[in-house]
């Protein structure tokens, strides 16, 4: 009963609605918006003498046996992740023959010490790598590595240190023992 008007109703309201809005939207865009163009001060520019550019400075090429150590480094990073120790150690020593005190020779000896406390390294040695830690600490001062080998000398003396209180107690107790 009642909802019939009501459903007439909302079609006339929509109808008006959108007449409205067709016809409201082409009259905003039929108006045209004045424009209004910008007063740019005149500037007379007088002719300046630039100064002349920087000269370029090209960054040396690297020496043959600079790549080359390169190369052998990181074959001997790859090889010591494969957990080939003595391929490694090979790699990088090879890297020290070639540029003597010249980094990346300072990465070279830290990978050798990493060889030497590896813990699958069958001839892991921490006082070896301790050598080779303190070599990168006091040879290469400004080195990116002179902060992880300070950490591992700590952390392998720490390591020698309760060895030898080990050493000491077994000793005591076989003493105590006859």
């Amino acid at each position: 009963m009642g909802g019939k008007s009501s459903r007439s109703r909302q079609h006339v309201y929509i109808r008006i609605a959108l007449l409205i809005l067709f016809c409201g939207g082409c009259a905003l865009s039929e108006k045209e918006v004045p424009k209004i163009k910008p007063r740019v001060p005149e500037v007379v520019l007088e002719p300046q003498v630039l100064p002349e550019p920087p000269p370029v400075i090209e960054e040396p090429i690297q020496a043959p046996e600079r790549r080359e150590a390169n190369e052998y480094l990181i074959l001997a990073q790859n090889l010591l992740a494969k957990g080939d120790y003595e391929g490694s150690l090979r790699e990088s020593q090879r890297v020290l023959a070639l540029l003597k005190d010249e980094p990346p020779a300072d990465t070279a000896i830290f990978n050798m010490g990493l060889v030497y406390v590896h813990p699958k390294n069958p001839k892991k040695d921490n006082k070896r790598a301790i050598s080779f830690f303190s070599r990168v600490i006091k040879g290469y001062p400004d080195s990116p590595w002179v902060e992880q080998a300070k950490i591992w000398v700590g952390v392998l003396d720490g390591v020698e240190k309760l060895k030898q209180v080990d050493l000491e107690i077994e000793e005591r107790k076989r003493d105590r023992s006859r």
